[in-house]
């Protein structure tokens, strides 16, 4: 039987990367100082490999990329080494941050791009292919959130994708668990504004995304959900 061919091209080849993702994941780990590294374990404990690649398959596989909130770089640095042809742009408020994501990201050949402002207001430029919120959401100001997400939707090009991965408020002793989690990490005097995942489709939809969803189910009792939305 022939390969099927793309137009007038070469046949198509088709590459399954390790769905785990666990040699990105290393490679990342040793790229960091032992502090950073432990953190780093910590929040791929949380964000697991099966449901990073769940992100992985919603995002483009092409083109600039939008992380907010993007910290020391290291989803950045995964979804960059998971498809190549991918251009990062991370953004988070903290220099001291961005320069080790950059440093990370330099040291595993990727062609990333870090800027240090807050993401609500700092100059982005537009055209992206997609755009990744994790776990960040609910970090920010309950007022500001609607306000986020459509400049989000602003800078995407048609078509764009945005992955937004939260935490649901449901069933209640997950989101306790979570904010305990939260707590540990932020301190006790930062708000935290979760939203039920209902509440996350009903704002997307209401800029002129259409919404899709999913929860996934975790060993430990976070209430992930992980939202694609699509710039019509």
């Amino acid at each position: 039987m022939r390969a099927i061919s793309r137009g007038m091209g070469e046949p198509r080849s088709f590459h399954a990367p390790e769905v785990y993702g666990r040699e990105a994941i290393g490679k990342i780990a040793r790229a960091l100082p032992p502090v950073e590294r432990l953190y780093a374990n910590v929040r791929f404990s949380i964000l697991r490999p099966k449901l990073l690649s769940v992100m992985d398959l919603l995002l483009p596989d092409e083109g600039r990329i939008l992380d907010i909130g993007c910290g020391f770089g290291l989803f950045a640095a995964y979804f960059g080494q998971t498809q190549p042809a991918r251009r990062i742009v991370g953004v988070d408020p903290d220099a001291r941050r961005i320069a080790m994501a950059q440093r990370v990201s330099s040291s595993l050949g990727l062609e990333n791009e870090f800027i240090a402002g807050d993401a609500r207001d700092v100059s982005l430029g537009g055209g992206f292919a997609g755009a990744y919120v994790l776990d960040v959401m609910h970090h920010i100001p309950r007022a500001d959130q609607l306000p986020m997400l459509e400049r989000l939707r602003d800078v995407l090009a048609p078509r764009g994708v945005l992955v937004v991965k939260d935490i649901t408020t449901e069933p209640h002793l997950g989101l306790k668990f979570t904010e305990l989690m939260d707590r540990a990490m932020v301190g006790w005097n930062e708000p935290l504004a979760y939203r039920h995942h209902r509440e996350w489709g009903e704002m997307l939809t209401s800029l002129g995304f259409h919404v899709r969803m999913v929860r996934v189910p975790d060993v430990l009792p976070y209430p992930h959900v992980v939202i694609a939305a699509t710039k019509q």
